[in-house]
């Protein structure tokens, strides 16, 4: 076997001990005549892969205290497509836990080396991983370009010619085939392969393709069978969660992600995705510990927002009653440190507004009414003087807010008095949101006059015309649904009520309803559930 060309290949080098940063050099200034680039800085490494493109990176894992770790600069790479798929990433690693083994696998690194190494360890990786890219160079090039018919094309091609690589260009095909809906020709590849060896993403296209077809149970049961067969394969449990989803079991959704972030405590959307299911259910404590976790692990991250601490404070504050007023108080100071560390970190002024706000929700549940009035008459202060410069969507996070406050009135003139349609410069952008308000609030009250009245067709309409103005607005999504089932009962060949049923439900959950809001919506998932036979 021919030994691998690696001349005029770029490397980049990232390890925070000079010892083995000189060392890896030494190994890789054999191998190339090019320069090769080297840094210990974990927050570097993007911006150098922006004004350079290598072709080999070696990525140490962790790079010191308060830094990015390699998983984290990876996934900032790849989601940031700062490099291309002709990039070869080994990750070198001290740590060689299931946890970090599985985190950093769910980003794809071309391969992985736990410390101790040795270098002809590292040549053989690397020339494994070099003889991939080159036999697959034309199909990623292909894919880097978001071309799916030429994507095809070449797979066939590589098949034709008896590539080893047959598993991964027959998952790459039926992707293709997936996302172009041409579902028929992809389920022929994934029920020929469904059982054959490394080939899991057949029974996960299966399972795709029944949840595409609301075939929920038969998804349910192929996505668990993969779990029982190979229970480190992530993505099925994610799978498993959209369906109970589907099904309106979340209780079961929450369960099947909570199992999956035992085996991977480090997946950031995993968890997100899971604190979100714990309020849905009212599981407030799990919801609190999971927020927490998902703020400090997206702290050095490209998930690193103000909505992470936003999200654990609102879960808390569901959570502190429950708690003695000593451990209440303890963890209002932990929420109150995350919250002046979110407002060094963002400076956005409905960031400031919301943390004056929820900081008097912390303070009234401990009792601490003086604090709890300073802070609602701060942020109500700041939020008269900019309410006009805030988007729409976080003055309606700001209107829940105030909602827990007890200031439901002016959370209701917020929701109704901010729909910015034309630049700022518009004169008469004024008038027409208070325009659009009336008309709005005059839809609701015809719409609901017409459903008093069992004139369901036309109460739809009207409720819909005030949706479209107010897209946001739970309640009128919620009277829609209403109406939306007592029209289908009355005639059960009116499938789309139904269907506009269930994307209103889900559009309503992702909202964060309100206590009052979501008692609601889970008796009207309920009666969906009766009348659809789930």
């Amino acid at each position: 076997m021919a030994k691998p060309n690696y001349q005029n290949m770029k490397f980049l080098i990232v390890d925070n001990i000079k010892p083995s940063q000189d060392i890896l050099k030494q190994f890789v200034m054999h191998l190339t005549t090019k320069q090769v680039d080297s840094t210990h800085y974990a927050q570097d490494v993007a911006a150098i892969c922006q004004q350079k493109s290598y072709d080999v990176i070696l990525l140490g894992y962790d790079l010191g205290d308060n830094q990015k770790n390699g998983q984290q600069i990876l996934e900032e790479l790849r989601v940031n497509r700062y490099i291309n798929r002709h990039c070869i990433v080994i990750l070198i690693t001290a740590e060689v836990s299931q946890a970090m083994v599985l985190a950093a696998l769910e980003h794809k690194p071309d391969h992985y080396l736990c410390k101790p190494y040795s270098l002809y360890e590292l040549d053989k990786r690397l020339n494994n991983c070099l003889a991939k890219k080159k036999a697959m160079a034309d199909i990623y090039y292909a894919l880097d370009l978001n071309k799916p018919l030429l994507v095809i094309d070449r797979c066939e091609h590589a098949l034709a010619n008896n590539t080893v690589y047959k598993a991964e260009c027959l998952g790459i095909i039926s992707r293709q085939y997936f996302e172009l809906e041409r579902y028929d020709e992809a389920k022929s590849i994934y029920l020929a392969y469904q059982n054959a060896a490394n080939c899991q993403w057949a029974t996960i296209g299966l399972g795709k393709l029944a949840l595409h077809q609301n075939k929920l149970k038969q998804a349910e049961k192929l996505f668990k069978l993969l779990i029982q067969d190979y229970p480190l394969y992530l993505s099925s449990y994610d799978w498993l969660a959209a369906t109970y989803e589907e099904q309106f079991h979340h209780i079961y959704a929450e369960d099947i992600l909570e199992k999956a972030l035992k085996l991977s405590p480090r997946s950031l959307n995993r968890l997100k995705r899971y604190a979100q299911l714990c309020i849905h259910n009212q599981h407030f404590d799990k919801a609190t510990l999971a927020y927490e976790n998902n703020h400090k692990l997206a702290h050095n991250s490209i998930h690193h927002c103000a909505d992470n601490t936003i999200k654990y404070v609102q879960a808390l504050i569901e959570h502190t009653p429950s708690l003695s007023l000593v451990d209440a108080k303890k963890m209002n100071s932990k929420a109150l440190s995350f919250m002046k560390q979110m407002i060094r970190d963002f400076k956005d002024v409905d960031i400031r507004i919301q943390s004056h706000l929820l900081g008097a929700c912390l303070f009234e549940i401990t009792k601490e009414i003086d604090l709890a009035n300073t802070e609602i008459k701060l942020g109500q202060l700041l939020l008269t003087r900019e309410q006009d410069n805030i988007p729409h969507k976080k003055l309606i996070n700001i209107s829940l807010t105030l909602k827990k406050l007890n200031q439901g009135n002016l959370a209701t003139q917020i929701l109704l008095s901010t729909e910015k349609i034309n630049s700022k410069d518009d004169k008469s952008n004024k008038d027409t949101r208070v325009s659009l308000k009336d008309l709005a609030q005059a839809n609701i009250e015809l719409g609901l006059s017409l459903y008093s009245n069992k004139k369901y067709h036309q109460a739809i309409i009207k409720l819909r015309e005030a949706e479209a103005m107010f897209p946001k607005h739970i309640g009128i999504k919620l009277n829609l649904i209403q109406v939306l089932l007592v029209s289908f009962e009355e005639n059960r060949e009116r499938n789309t009520d139904l269907h506009s049923v269930k994307r209103l439900l889900v559009e309503v959950h992702v909202l964060t309803p309100t206590t009052e809001e979501l008692e609601k919506l889970k008796k009207m998932q309920k009666k969906y559930q009766l009348i659809a036979g789930i």
